[in-house]
Parts: C-alpha cells; structure tokens; sequence
C-alpha cells in the first residue's frame, strides 16, 4: 500500500470511493456485462438498450441522483423492531 500511496503522490493522482447512484451508466453496462455471453460494444447513442439511453439522458440534464438509507427503528430495550 505504501508503494501505491508514493506513486499517486508522484503522479499526482487522487481515487476516491463514488456510489453506484452518481455513477448510473457504468452501473448499468457493467451488470449487463456479467449476464451476457457476448462481447457487446457501444460506439454511438442509439446503440445503447433503452434503460441505457435513459439514464444518460438524466445524467446529461444534471438530474441528482439521491441515495435513501433506510433507517433502523428500535424499540425502548434496544433490540430492532
């Protein structure tokens, strides 16, 4: 890990952790990927499947995208109701 720290420092690198929600397409594509037996390229827009086109349309328009946590309701001793 120290290695890979003083490369990104001499290159100049930041990595940071980004929610599947932020980065939908790539989400996407790559959960297609793992339930097909083919090797698929897209090169142009039109050759993405529908749910694909869409949510590069959300992303282009800027639409946030929101992560709900559900929240954990416990009762008067503690135990998760």
């Amino acid at each position: 890990m120290e290695d890979i720290r003083e490369i990104m420092q001499q290159l100049n690198v930041q990595v940071w952790h980004i929610f599947r929600e932020e980065n939908q397409l790539a989400d996407f594509i790559a959960n297609m990927a793992i339930n097909i037996e083919h090797k698929m390229v897209f090169q142009y827009f039109h050759q993405l499947p529908s749910l694909g086109k869409n949510i590069l349309n959300i992303d282009k328009h800027q639409v946030p995208s929101v992560r709900i946590k559900p929240r954990r309701i416990y009762s008067n001793n503690g135990q998760h109701a």
